[in-house]
């Protein structure tokens, strides 16, 4: 499973580059800060997977998702630090009025609750 997260983000690594590759030009500094939160956008998606085979595997143990994803370290994840998002801001699981249940990232802004958050329903 490792390796297939490797090669995952490699191949995901080599499209945003060709992709990056073809943009229009802008100032140096802000072009590489836009750059490098879409590598860092990138990036989250293995993180975000992980995270969410570790709720999956907690859950089937436990019969629900864990109060604090600090619970699935080291039974279901290795680290704490694969709870943090590219940007440096841990990640969030909260549950709604309903009781559904999100993974959240703080986006680029590192700042919950604003529009480059995202948010997968688990």
């Amino acid at each position: 499973m490792k390796f297939g997260l490797l090669i995952i983000l490699i191949a995901l690594l080599v499209v945003m580059v060709l992709y990056l590759g073809k943009g229009p030009k802008a100032n140096p500094v802000s072009q590489s800060l836009t750059n490098l939160d879409k590598a860092k956008a990138v990036s989250l998606e293995p993180i975000l997977l992980q995270v969410e085979a570790a709720l999956a595997a907690y859950a089937d143990e436990n019969g629900s998702y864990p109060d604090d994803l600090e619970n699935l370290v080291p039974r279901c994840l290795p680290r704490t630090d694969l709870l943090v998002d590219p940007w440096g801001t841990r990640l969030r699981l909260e549950k709604d009025d309903q009781q559904n249940s999100f993974l959240i990232c703080a986006g680029p802004d590192r700042i919950f609750a604003t529009g480059d958050d995202s948010r997968r329903s688990l």
